[in-house]
């Protein structure tokens, strides 16, 4: 079964879509999956085996100089990692994003030539028997899946894992709302295409059924649960090691900050917690010197792999997601990937943040984890982890219940290939 999937970012281990597909497609058998992408870099994954680069600079070359606007790339090698081929200038100008740059790219999308004899070679070449839509908040990507669509007349499976399109959203911005009424026009089309399609979450299932019928189902990050799996509990250490991993928006830096205050009161005496934070997000100075001292460590971002190795020597694991009305909203259909691999590890995870959030309201409904829904809850709940040693292990047995319940691999994968089958010999027939 020949899957096409066309993606933002390249098919990296290393970055969220990367990791997300990986985890989903990887081990089911008979597949074979090519991937067209729209962003600088190469690819590093053995799950698909094909790959089409178009980039804006590609693009705007083809109308200069008329080169090709895509072309077909493959795995990274030693010598690519060496070069940036665009990638540096995109991630300088990234740090400046905001809803007129994206109206740019846009533009360039629009008027350039990416319908190429190169594009239509590649697909030829492939000869895809599905479309696989990761759903995008996007004008461009979905031109090129329609543009696939019409094509090569292919039957869809599509998987949206943010809320694009629902107005349950904060902004002051007039250019916000405008481009949010602008793009749910599409993405309706979009979810037209499609007789499945998967989300997130079990809030996003429902919100999108009451509006396009019920046609949703959850489609999460998965791990092996079964029980020659199961991580042997570690019992706490007299100190307490404690690990945040991951991305710090506004709102969870706050939260964090909070957290290391607490942390740093509850050492004064004597040192009671090693709170360690790894993220990749640039942090003013004045946020450096709150999220160190006593006993509280930030450091720079460390690999996947790293940050498993990490996360394996430590006692409580923090899930945090912003208590900022803007930030809340629109991460409230979310459903973190980081969750899945928390559950599995056999640690106490502490999440903080407001219960309309799916990702907090999933620790809170299944009692699988110790959770602080305020600010002024969180130093509440750390004195609550420091005196609840003897239940580190009910709480971190009841996690890993809840992710073979939830997210056990074989049957999320079984889900998915029957679906694939489905699909395409629906089409045949």
């Amino acid at each position: 079964m020949r899957i096409l999937i066309v993606s933002n970012s390249p098919w990296r281990s290393d970055n969220s879509f990367g990791n997300s597909f990986t985890n989903i497609f990887e081990g089911i058998s008979d597949i074979e999956i090519a991937n067209i992408y729209c962003k600088y870099g190469k690819p590093q994954t053995t799950v698909a085996s094909r790959f089409f680069q178009i980039t804006e600079k590609t693009i705007i070359k083809n109308i200069i100089k008329k080169t090709p606007s895509g072309q077909e790339v493959f795995i990274e090698s030693e010598e690519d990692k060496k070069t940036d081929d665009g990638e540096q200038t995109f991630n300088k100008v990234k740090k400046y994003k905001n809803i007129p740059m994206y109206w740019a790219r846009a533009l360039i999308w629009k008027t350039g030539r990416w319908k190429s004899p190169e594009l239509i070679k590649f697909i030829d070449d492939f000869k895809p028997e599905l479309l696989f839509i990761p759903v995008y908040q996007s004008h461009y990507i979905h031109d090129i899946n329609q543009f696939i669509l019409k094509r090569y007349n292919l039957p869809v499976l599509e998987y949206v894992s943010d809320d694009v399109y629902t107005l349950k959203r904060f902004s002051l911005s007039p250019l916000f709302w405008i481009d949010r009424l602008m793009v749910r026009p599409v993405m309706k089309r979009v979810f037209s295409w499609s007789k499945i399609i998967y989300v997130i979450s079990e809030t996003q299932r429902q919100e999108y059924a009451a509006i396009f019928g019920d046609k949703f189902k959850i489609l999460t990050k998965c791990a092996d649960f079964s029980y020659e799996q199961k991580k042997p509990f570690k019992k706490p250490e007299e100190v307490l090691k404690m690990v945040y991993a991951g991305n710090l928006s506004k709102g969870r830096l706050d939260i964090l900050i909070k957290l290391a205050d607490a942390v740093k009161t509850m050492n004064l005496a004597c040192r009671k917690f090693i709170f360690d934070i790894y993220t990749a997000t640039p942090i003013d100075e004045k946020s450096k010197k709150a999220l160190n001292g006593y006993g509280v460590k930030l450091h720079p971002a460390v690999s996947y792999e790293e940050i498993q190795e990490i996360q394996a020597s430590a006692d409580v694991l923090v899930h945090a997601e912003a208590f900022n009305k803007n930030e809340r909203l629109a991460v409230h259909q979310s459903f973190s990937t980081k969750i899945v691999d928390y559950l599995a590890s056999g640690k106490l995870i502490f999440a903080i943040g407001a219960d309309d959030c799916s990702s907090i309201d999933y620790f809170i409904k299944n009692e699988c984890g110790i959770v602080a829904e305020s600010f002024d809850d969180i130093a509440t709940q750390l004195e609550r982890i420091y005196n609840s040693r003897d239940k580190f292990e009910i709480y971190a047995n009841a996690a890993w219940e809840s992710g073979r319940a939830n997210h056990e691999k074989t049957k999320i994968k079984k889900m998915l290939h029957d679906d694939i089958v489905c699909a395409i010999e629906s089409k045949i027939k």
